[in-house]
């Protein structure tokens, strides 16, 4: 068989037994959770690991990330919901994970048959352990806790979201920064295997022309 049929379905089998893979609208490979959802804004974009950035300060992660993903940035508000709509977590009321970065009180906003019961948590990565497994993540930190000010991380619990306010301000060792990296446009792993496919029957009409020609 030629080269050309070969590595296509080496490229899908690596894909697929890629370590820490998952199936489901977020897929886990390696340090990146990728959105993998049509129609979702976000469809593609990579989300690095917590590992990047916990601990740190914004530009401390970022440049600790971008030695990594060059083109590693903040995630956006609305990337944070385009995250958790992938995830398939639902919202208790109005407010949704984007409403982190915005002056309001602290709240729950979801919880029970609405929550992923931690499952995008545990992908990104916690954050902090020594109480509980939760990953805690930077929004628009002022070191304020009124309600008037604005909120300044988004907990994932094992048994909700909550959205608000903390005294400490960056670095702290339990919480970290949403970063995102988009992946360099390439030909999908579809369309290698539909190049493989050609490939393949190209390669088979060759040889039973050539068995032909041989018995003419």
């Amino acid at each position: 068989m030629k080269l050309t049929t070969v590595i296509p379905q080496l490229v899908v089998a690596i894909l697929l037994a890629a370590p820490g893979a998952t199936f489901g609208t977020v897929i886990e490979v390696g340090d990146l959770n990728i959105i993998s959802d049509f129609g979702n804004p976000s469809d593609g974009l990579r989300f690095l690991d917590m590992t990047f950035s916990d601990g740190l300060t914004q530009s401390a992660a970022l440049t600790n990330a971008q030695a990594t993903y060059s083109n590693a940035r903040l995630a956006t508000p609305g990337e944070f919901d385009d995250l958790f709509a992938a995830a398939g977590i639902g919202y208790l009321g109005s407010s949704t994970a984007s409403d982190a970065f915005v002056v309001g009180p602290g709240e729950v906003i979801s919880t029970g048959a609405l929550y992923d019961s931690g499952v995008l948590a545990s992908q990104l990565g916690f954050t902090d352990t020594q109480t509980s497994n939760r990953t805690l993540i930077w929004t628009n930190p002022d070191g304020l806790t009124t309600d008037v000010s604005f909120r300044d991380v988004i907990d994932l619990l094992g048994t909700g979201v909550i959205i608000g306010h903390t005294t400490v301000t960056p670095p702290d060792n339990r919480i970290g920064w949403l970063l995102v990296s988009q992946a360099v446009p390439e030909p999908s792993s579809f369309m290698l295997l539909g190049m493989g496919a050609v490939g393949f029957f190209g390669y088979g009409w060759r040889r039973r022309r050539k068995a032909s020609n041989a018995t003419s």
